[in-house]
């Protein structure tokens, strides 16, 4: 697996610009990082970012069943709204090498509970 170097944070804020707020982190990558510079980022179901580590960055992540997720991520100027992801899907992204760039665990936040209440709020919709 690939390792970036810790980036500073700035600030954290609540980013409004989606539904419901999502918690956001502004970011400072050290500018010779390795792995920082210009390159591909892949994200969940195939999608590309091409560019620097984000600036700018939150995920939520809603667990909807056994191996599905729902999952918003901001990266910069861009948010993006996944359903119904696997494990597999979000571990084999760059999601998971920037947030253990942040200190976190993937695969521990992928083992929250189900939300049943989101789930059978859903089902009745």
């Amino acid at each position: 697996m690939e390792f970036l170097p810790k980036p500073e944070v700035k600030r954290c804020y609540f980013d409004d610009r989606s539904r419901p707020p999502m918690s956001a982190m502004e970011l400072s990558w050290h500018p010779d990082g390795p792995g920082l510079a210009e390159r591909t980022w892949h994200l969940p179901q195939g999608l590309r970012i091409h560019g620097a580590a984000p600036t700018r960055f939150g995920i939520a992540i809603e667990r909807t069943g056994s191996d599905a997720y729902n999952v918003r991520v901001l990266w910069d100027q861009v948010t993006v709204c996944w359903q119904a992801l696997t494990r597999v899907q979000i571990m084999t992204s760059s999601l998971s090498i920037i947030l253990q760039a942040l200190g976190s665990d993937m695969w521990h936040m992928l083992h929250q509970p189900v939300d049943e209440a989101a789930v059978g709020q859903r089902q009745a919709a």
